[in-house]
This record gives C-alpha cells, sequence and structure tokens, in this order.
C-alpha cells in the first residue's frame, strides 16, 4: 500500500469512529493548522479531532496498523515556535482541542485539566463556581491551552510560574494503545497521587514533557489561592551602565523574599515601547530600523527608561508591607522612579490621565493603560496584555472583539528565548550579543529578562518581520541561527525549541540523546508520536 492510500484508510477509518465532522482530509487540514507565525509550512495529510480518551488510543491503535505518524497539538496556538505545524513533514495532527473537561480539588486547590482546557475555560469555570484561585496566566494569551503550556516547560506570571513544577499527575496514551498513569494511580491511590509529584520508584512522568513518548490526555495543576492583596511594583534605569548593579539587586533581592514575590522583568527600551505605540513606519533609517534618534523621541514622551523593571508582591498586608521595605532597601541607588501600584490605584491614575491635555497625557494614558492590564494579568486575570507585541512590524490586528491570533492574521514572529545566568558580567555579555546581532539582521532588537530563579534567567527575544516578504522570513531564520550559535557560544541556551529548530539541540553521539533514543525504541518502536519533535527524527 502506498503512502496516501495509508493516509485515506487512516482518516476512513477515523471518520467511522470519531464521525466526519471530526475529520479533515489534506486541504482542509493544511488552511487550518499549517499557518505559521514562523514561515515554515509542513505537508499535513489530514487531522483528527478526539474527544476522549478510548478515541485517542482507537487513533494510536490505526496508526501503528497502517504506519501513519501523528503529531498531537493541544489548541495549536504555539505561536512564534511553530503554531500547529509538525516537526517533520507527513504528519497527521491530532487535535486535542475538543478535550476541555476541568475537575477541581477545591480543599487541596488541584485542578484536573484536559489538552484543550484553555487559560479563558479554567478562568470562566473559577469564576462561575466562585473558587479564589488564580489562573495561571502566561503571555500568549486567553485561549492557549495549560497542558500544552507546561508540556513545553512554559512559565507564567502569578505564585507556581513554573508551570511543569506545578504538574503533580498526567496520563498519556502510548503508541500501543496502553494508558500511562503514575505508580500511586497505578496503585489506585489516585488522591494521594494528585497530591505528590514524585511518586515512588523513577519519576517518569517528566519524558511526556518536551518529549514524544506518548499523547497527554489529562494533567493535575496545583493552583495558588488569591491572596489577600496583590501589589506590583515598577521601575527604570536612567542608563544602559546600570544593568549590572541592577541584575546583582533582583538576585539578592529574590534570594532574600523570592518567596513573596512572582517573577521579576527587565525589559529593554523598544521591548517597553512595542506594547504602547504602533510600529513607526515612517520613522526608520537606512536599515529598516526605527531611526536612533526617533526612538529616543518616544521613549521621552512614553517616559520609557534604558530598561524598565516590574514585579509583584504576594501575600497578606503585613507580608507585602515587609517584602515593600526590602525591595527599596535592595534597589535604592540603583533604580529611578521606583513605585508601587494596586489594581485600584491604576484603576484610579489610567482615569485621571485622560483629563491631560496634549502629548503628556497621551503618554500618560498609554503608561497607566499599560500599567492597568499589567495588573490584571498579575492577579491571574488571562488577557491579550503581550498578544499586540507579534502585531508590531506585521499583521492586521483583528477588529469587533475577535481574539487575536498571530498565526492566522498575519504576523511574523520566531521566539528565541534562552536561558541566561543571573551574573552581571554574563547579562551584559548576552544583550549586547542579541543588540549586535539583530542589528546586523536588520530586525529590532527587543530584550526581556525574566527572573525564573536568583540564579537563572530566561530571555525572551521575539524576532518580528514581514511574513508576506520570503526576503524576510529568509532573514529572521538567519537571525535566529545565529542568535542561537553565539548564545551557545557564551553559555545561553534556548529553554525550547522552535519546531524547525531541532539540529541546534540534538547531538546523536552524546549519552544523553542515545538515552532519549533508547526510550523512543521501547516507548514509540515505530517513531509514529510527534517525530522529530524533542527526538530524531
Amino acid at each position: 500500500m502506498d503512502r496516501e492510500s495509508q493516509y485515506e484508510l487512516f482518516l476512513e477509518r477515523m471518520a467511522d469512529e470519531l464521525g466526519s465532522g471530526r475529520v479533515f482530509g489534506r486541504l482542509a487540514a493544511e488552511v487550518k493548522y499549517s499557518v505559521c507565525t514562523t514561515g515554515i509550512h509542513r505537508t499535513i495529510p489530514g487531522a483528527v479531532c478526539p474527544v476522549s480518551q478510548g478515541q485517542i488510543k482507537a487513533i494510536v491503535k490505526a496508526s501503528r496498523e497502517l504506519g501513519v505518524p501523528l503529531y498531537p497539538v493541544s489548541t495549536g496556538n504555539n505561536w512564534g515556535y511553530g503554531s500547529a505545524n509538525p516537526a517533520i513533514d507527513g504528519c497527521v495532527i491530532v487535535d486535542l482541542s475538543g478535550m476541555t473537561g476541568i475537575t477541581l480539588d477545591v480543599e487541596a486547590g488541584l485542578a484536573t485539566l484536559e489538552p484543550g482546557v484553555t487559560q479563558r475555560l479554567l478562568q470562566q469555570y473559577l469564576d462561575e463556581n466562585s473558587l479564589r484561585f488564580l489562573c495561571p496566566v502566561t503571555g500568549a494569551g486567553p485561549d492557549c491551552s495549560l497542558v500544552g503550556n507546561a508540556l513545553e516547560r512554559g512559565y507564567g506570571m502569578v505564585p507556581h510560574a513554573d508551570h511543569f513544577l506545578s504538574v503533580t499527575s498526567l496520563e498519556a496514551v502510548l503508541s500501543d494503545g496502553r494508558v500511562y498513569k503514575p505508580p500511586l494511580a497505578e496503585l489506585g491511590c489516585v488522591e494521594v497521587d494528585r497530591a505528590f509529584k514524585w511518586g515512588v520508584g523513577p519519576f517518569l512522568d517528566g519524558i511526556f514533557c518536551q518529549g514524544a513518548f506518548g499523547i497527554v490526555t489529562q494533567m493535575t495543576i496545583a493552583l495558588a489561592p488569591v491572596p489577600e492583596r496583590v501589589e506590583a511594583f515598577f521601575f527604570g534605569l536612567p542608563h544602559d551602565a546600570d544593568i549590572e548593579r541592577a541584575v546583582e539587586a533582583v538576585r539578592a533581592l529574590l534570594s532574600e523574599v523570592g518567596g513573596s514575590l512572582g517573577l521579576i522583568n527587565l525589559l529593554n527600551t523598544r521591548r517597553v515601547l512595542s506594547m504602547m505605540e504602533s510600529y513607526p513606519r515612517d520613522q526608520l533609517d537606512q536599515n529598516g530600523l526605527i531611526d536612533e534618534q526617533y526612538l529616543l523621541k518616544m521613549a521621552r514622551r512614553n517616559q520609557v527608561m534604558p530598561w524598565m523593571g516590574t514585579g509583584a508582591i504576594y501575600g497578606n498586608a503585613s507580608v507585602v508591607r515587609a517584602v515593600k521595605s526590602v525591595i527599596k532597601k535592595r534597589l535604592s541607588g540603583i533604580v529611578k522612579k521606583l513605585v508601587f501600584f494596586t489594581p485600584e490605584s491604576v484603576g484610579n491614575l489610567k482615569r485621571l490621565s485622560r483629563l491631560i491635555p496634549g502629548e503628556s497625557g497621551l503618554g500618560l494614558q498609554n503608561m497607566f493603560g499599560l500599567l492597568d492590564k499589567t495588573l490584571q494579568a498579575l492577579s491571574g486575570k488571562p488577557s491579550e496584555i503581550a498578544l499586540p507585541l507579534a502585531y508590531w512590524v506585521s499583521g492586521k490586528r483583528p477588529e469587533d472583539n475577535t481574539p487575536m491570533n498571530p498565526a492566522r492574521d498575519g504576523c511574523g514572529l520566531i521566539w528565541y528565548s534562552p536561558l541566561v545566568p543571573m551574573r552581571a558580567d554574563r547579562v551584559r555579555e548576552y544583550t549586547k550579543m542579541v543588540h549586535e546581532v539583530c542589528i546586523a539582521h536588520r530586525l529590532e532588537p527587543l530584550i526581556t529578562l525574566t527572573s525564573l530563579s536568583d540564579r537563572c534567567f530566561n530571555s525572551t527575544v521575539p524576532l518580528l518581520f514581514d511574513r508576506a516578504s520570503e526576503e524576510a522570513i529568509e532573514r529572521a531564520r538567519q537571525c535566529y541561527n545565529a542568535l542561537f550559535e553565539a548564545g551557545r557560544a557564551i553559555g545561553c541556551i534556548p529553554y525550547r525549541a522552535t519546531v524547525d529548530s531541532m539540529q541546534h539541540f540534538i547531538d546523536p553521539e552524546t549519552p544523553y540523546w542515545q538515552t532519549v533514543a533508547a526510550l523512543k525504541r521501547e516507548l514509540d518502536p515505530h517513531g509514529l508520536i510527534a517525530p522529530g519533535r524533542y527526538s530524531q527524527s
């Protein structure tokens, strides 16, 4: 049987099993799933949309019998990393967005979610049931999967920010149709299994995180309770030369009171302005980048310094008061305009700024509008606060309150997201490298440094380009490759991969990837689950 016949027979079987409305042929599947912000385009022979674990077992059974490779996606909104595109051509998409089950152990604060549960759906569930827990929001927006983000080791904006660390249990369908469960659940102790992440014996849940060993069908995550008080703080660094001292201060701050803080972000001028003003297409230099003098003008009218910092304190009134004192002490003499806001105070300032006329008033409206959205996100409310970034250089933002979708809307975006040691000299070396490489490839250097601990930052650099231009797409890819190699040379490597960057990570001669390959051969001997994704294709 030739390859096309295998696909056709597989899709026919799936139409009988799932219903014809949950199966897409080649043309419909490519329209629905191949659109991508990075500019790649995979050949997708079809898609299936199960709504239960039983249907997934039927899918993998048919896949194995017919030799059809599968590529599972939760919602497919992995923007900047490949969206719903597989790592290689010829995979049938398994779209899990229709699996939206939620159960919550209110006493323990443990939510068991299916892959299609988005930030928006979980927040609706919490609101409808008057449950005081924080939704683990991310910058990806309300319509992205919580399970998918955790499996990619994503992180969020509220306590329990490391999302896979918050996962206490999961289930997955293996390539032969068996269902993987953690050892305590296998012993019939489901409640304690969900309460204790590590189980007993070798910890195998982790192989499904950035691993192509099965299709995860449910996951239990620990939710943080809504604190008595959330107070955000913002500060600026008046000179680029201040970044070293700021890094040292942030490290000391996190070491001392990190348990009461969320993540701390440091953002460069361009990154902040991308959230406050439209891209000034009429003020570009000969290289197609924002003219430096005009960039300074934009920064002045929006009161944006070379680096801006943000963070949040969570706790009762006395905890917040004590932590504020430590923050002031640690940042004193280094930062400028250290200010603290609650959601209520920002709302009041936002309203007052509308009364101030002229450019000053407009700048304040932009600033307080951004602060208001930031406070909502830091309070666990899903929002699109970070999504406009994808539209800054290209793409058409939707109208009539249609949710943003950067892939659908024509945005060009590739994320470069390396880990950076929290050391002053390494941060300086890293930011200098990013600036030079981006400028050399005629891309705006937008940089964020986010504290994952008091030892390490994750940096996110959005490579924004015109997706309608093949030249711009190729230039962005070359920029990513150059950033990867230059970053690796100074010890900074991305924490997650785009679907077409695995060649940078995998060395089949190393014991680590040989171990991964051995596990893959044992659990997926025919290589049918997400081939080429965090594994050799």
